[in-house]
């Protein structure tokens, strides 16, 4: 089963699904730089993310979403619970979150693996998403 990884930087947006911000979507795109693994790299310089997201009262939330590739799609869901909290910066918050890997499309059909994200969000919604992965495709 070969193993590929990467580590990459998605930049986007984040926007409410509803009027209490408790359901949210996040759009973001990644370059993806030399030194990525190959295979990442065929047919696009360019990754990018679509995401759901519930929210708590507490800051914590689970997300399901997909990375798409220029070989394929990866699909994923929140392992346990995420968090968001405030930093020092009054309009920065950060937050990190693991996410398992659920199978895809393309070379990513059945895949297995782990991301590890953290991320900040802004007070005009721009996400910045710092991801490291391990992915075992079949």
């Amino acid at each position: 089963m070969p193993e590929l990884r990467y580590q990459l930087t998605f930049e986007g947006k984040v926007a409410p699904d509803d009027d209490m911000g408790a359901q949210m979507t996040i759009e973001a795109t990644a370059p993806i730089p030399a030194g990525v693994d190959d295979v990442l790299r065929q047919n696009g310089s360019s990754a990018s993310l679509n995401a759901s997201v519930e929210t708590d009262e507490y800051g914590g939330f689970t997300e399901t979403g997909e990375i798409r590739f220029g070989v394929g799609t990866l699909r994923y869901v929140s392992r346990g619970e995420g968090f968001i909290e405030e930093t020092e910066e009054p309009d920065i918050q950060q937050g990190c979150v693991i996410r398992r890997i659920d199978g895809g499309s393309g070379i990513f059909e059945g895949a297995t693996g782990y991301i590890a994200s953290t991320f900040t969000v802004d007070e005009n919604a721009r996400y910045c998403d710092s991801q490291s992965a391990v992915i075992f495709t079949g």
